[in-house]
């Protein structure tokens, strides 16, 4: 009986705690709705950097050898170029400060090459291959911004610092292989079929981390354009640890093991915001920002008489 009553106690608990949370919400949402408020959309491209914090490898070496050339070599941050595109809202408290929450699906792209050589213990018989990989990332991106403008005017330069939380949509690699004979000196590339091979069940499902964007807009008569950069610090291992052996197609046809590896992401965008709330400014007097050029009622009278 004790145990029952402290559980009904518990479950009120957590309803009062939700209603809590909503009420909070629904008045949040009625002091934004108040200010100046702004839908648009964004677009742009992205540049990663994989930086390796732990390495593994399916290979164990009988003899270490002279060369150690199945290391990972991880591709430059602007030699991995993705996409993004999703909506951005921004709420404007007052002319200097406001949040921003950018919903995005997002692609990371990152690549890294590695390579085996394989020597008869007798003659000269030998082979070197070398495997170029690519990782592609998919995610669903939910960064919340602290909006600072620094300007009134016209053009706005402007900064934007929070946080992001991505949600692994799927994941996929290719790996291109060259193969090279070096008894008789002979090369051939193989490209093909193993491009674009599923591994997202070896990679984490979030990613979440640090946020900051810089940039800059232009008013105009019906919308706002901006210009700007961002960058994402990736705080959590993007590879899955406890799935990291169990694909056989990787770690027996390329031999590769993903690293533990956290992400930097650079953005690019183009962001074009709408306002929807021509009413007041984010100071409480009327928006001159945003100012509709005539009366469409006006307009259509006058041609009628005409």
């Amino acid at each position: 009986m004790i145990t029952k009553n402290l559980n009904g106690k518990s479950m009120w608990l957590r309803r009062g705690r939700y209603l809590v949370i909503c009420a909070f919400f629904v008045g949040l949402s009625t002091q934004l709705l108040a200010q100046r408020m702004l839908i648009g959309l964004k677009g742009g491209v992205n540049y990663t950097q994989a930086d390796p914090t732990k390495s593994y490898s399916s290979v164990v070496f009988t003899q270490a050898p002279l060369e150690d050339t199945h290391k990972r070599q991880y591709s430059e941050q602007f030699d991995n170029m993705g996409t993004q595109f999703g909506i951005a809202l921004t709420f404007e408290y007052t002319n200097f400060f406001g949040l921003s929450f950018e919903p995005t699906y997002s692609q990371y792209n990152y690549g890294f090459k590695n390579g085996y050589l394989w020597q008869a213990t007798e003659g000269f018989e030998s082979l070197a291959v070398e495997y170029d990989h690519n990782q592609k990332l998919n995610y669903i991106e939910l960064p919340l911004f602290f909006r600072f403008s620094f300007s009134q005017g016209p053009v706005i330069p402007y900064l934007q610092v929070g946080g992001f939380y991505n949600i692994l949509q799927n994941a996929s690699k290719s790996v291109n292989t060259t193969k090279l004979d070096l008894a008789t000196g002979g090369l051939n590339e193989l490209n093909g079929d193993e491009n674009d091979v599923g591994i997202t069940h070896l990679m984490d499902n979030k990613l979440y981390g640090l946020a900051g964007a810089v940039g800059v807009s232009f008013n105009l008569p019906h919308v706002r354009v901006s210009l700007e950069g961002a960058y994402r610090y990736g705080m959590n291992n993007v590879a899955n640890e406890y799935t990291r052996f169990s694909d056989p197609r990787s770690s027996t046809i390329h031999f590769d093991v993903l690293d533990d590896t956290s992400i930097k992401n650079m953005q690019f965008s183009l962001v074009c915001h709408f306002p929807i709330n021509f009413g007041m400014g984010g100071n409480g007097t009327k928006n001159t920002r945003y100012v509709v050029p005539y009366d469409m009622r006006r307009f259509k009278e006058e041609g009628s008489r005409k």
